[in-house]
């Protein structure tokens, strides 16, 4: 077939697509409405719908707008409402600062070099299973600090590097293992903070629904061994269950490494100084008095307000002749536009579906009874933890997370569950999403990576870091958030 051909059917399929979004935005509504659901919740179940099948098939940017827009064509909520809990929200402010100060630190170099001060540190030397956890845990606290693509786009570099000088080949059951690895441990950084961009989203629904903000401390209790527990398992796993052979790292040559032992610019100690600064000054409120003047400040200003300042701060101080933080560089070249989007419509269409006129929640109340109602809060977390394994390994999981929590909202108050603690284990759970493109972008980056993996080896150990991840979590997750948030 010609490149040309190949092209017009590309359109065709597109064009089919775009098709069945704007049918699902307008003509759903149209259907008659089962009660209690109402007929305007049957418009915002279709523009729902519709947008869930367009950020799966189509992408997230136009699709987000022109929903939006829609929402307030069928007079679900005014314009002026409407922009102010999406693009007005703080959620989506905090994740456009978290953004600046994430592409700050990739752009420095700085991430570079913590991946290879965590790899090539001395006592990994001979050790070739140690060796392999300082590779994850780098990629894990590079993935909090940064973001996930740069992290792994990073690691990967540094594991190609070192195959290539040991002698390990592409499609090789070690470098597919690591590569696998790589992305499952980015997600679990992606999830170790609750101001990361999924973490933003399904708090900034409970934060719509209820007006409650995250616990920063009591989160990162839970999210941090959790974390790198689920990271042990999965390294279990391929010692116990696939046996993999790691012979040839015994001898590993450091010059894989690159500039190891070249030390950190003035500039990059400041940008660290200052991500340690904001990490310190987001979870402080936790552990101060709560008459503390800072304390009182903090509360007052948010996590939005403390970053936003942060920035402000880099921006102003230079060093090296530059400021820390170059503004203008940073927003035209390492923000992600996708997500922002994303989150300036989920925000308010979160609002809608849970809004007594659309009669969706008491909908979704009265068919997942059987199923949720009557279980103890253990069990009733069990099955949250499950759900949204399944769920958010087909759809994105933002999207996957916040869906899920205003299902399972109703039922966790009823049985008396703390909804921090229902919305911090959804958070968590909601980022072993890394099997099907759809599910996230890590998902969709590890299958386009064929020239080192193939897709059998993608869902071979994929598969294995999702069983491995839910295991954990269902075994020691539940308890020890239960004790957490007790």
């Amino acid at each position: 077939m010609s490149v040309f051909n190949i092209a017009k059917k590309q359109e065709r399929i597109y064009f089919i697509k775009v098709v069945i979004f704007f049918t699902l935005l307008f003509g759903f509504g149209y259907l008659p409405a089962v009660a209690p659901l109402t007929q305007l919740g049957m418009k915002v179940l279709g523009i729902f719908l519709g947008l869930l099948f367009a950020w799966t098939t189509i992408g997230l940017l136009w699709p987000s707008i022109v929903g939006l827009m829609v929402l307030v064509a069928v007079q679900a909520m005014d314009i002026k409402t409407a922009l102010a809990s999406g693009w007005g929200s703080s959620a989506l402010l905090l994740i456009f600062f978290m953004t600046v100060i994430a592409a700050c630190v990739e752009q420095s170099g700085l991430s570079h070099r913590i991946a290879v001060w965590f790899i090539s540190c001395r006592i990994t030397r001979g050790r070739p299973w140690l060796f392999i956890a300082a590779f994850l845990f780098s990629t894990f606290i590079i993935s909090a600090v940064t973001s996930t693509i740069p992290a792994i786009m990073i690691c990967w570099s540094i594991l190609y590097s070192i195959c290539e000088e040991v002698g390990y080949k592409p499609h090789d059951p070690f470098p597919s293992f690591m590569i696998v690895g790589i992305v499952a441990a980015a997600a679990f950084g992606l999830a170790l903070f609750p101001f990361k961009t999924i973490g933003i989203t399904i708090f900034g629904v409970l934060e719509n629904m209820t007006g409650l903000t995250a616990d920063y401390l009591t989160y990162v209790c839970f999210t941090f061994p959790m974390g790198i527990l689920c990271i042990v398992v999965y390294i279990l796993f391929g010692k116990m269950f696939f046996k993999l052979d790691v012979s040839l790292l015994k001898n590993r040559p450091e010059r894989a490494f690159g500039d190891m032992d070249a030390e950190l610019t003035e500039h990059q100690k400041m940008i660290a100084g200052f991500v340690g600064l904001l990490i310190l000054l987001l979870i402080a409120p936790g552990m101060l008095p709560e008459e503390f003047f800072l304390t009182e400040i903090l509360d007052r200003i948010q996590a939005v307000g403390t970053t936003f300042l942060i920035v402000a701060i880099m921006c102003c101080i230079k060093t090296e002749g530059e400021p820390i933080l170059d503004f203008p560089k940073v927003v035209s070249q390492g923000m992600q536009w996708n997500v922002i989007f994303l989150v300036s419509v989920v925000m308010p269409l979160s609002r809608v579906l849970t809004s007594e006129e659309t009669g969706i929640t008491d909908f979704m109340m009265r068919a997942l009874s059987p199923l949720l109602a009557g279980h103890s809060p253990t069990v009733f977390l069990l099955i949250i933890v499950l759900t949204a394994i399944a769920v958010t390994s087909i759809i994105l999981q933002s999207i996957g997370g916040a869906i899920l929590l205003t299902v399972f909202y109703p039922f966790a108050i009823s049985l008396g569950i703390n909804p921090l603690m229902l919305t911090s284990l959804l958070v968590f759970t909601c980022h072993f999403g890394i099997l099907i493109p759809s599910a996230s972008p890590m998902a969709a980056l590890l299958h386009g990576n064929s020239e080192w993996i193939s897709a059998k080896e993608i869902y071979l150990y994929g598969i294995s870091s999702v069983l491995a991840s839910g295991l954990t979590v269902c075994i020691f997750g539940i308890p020890y958030i239960q004790f957490v948030f007790g």
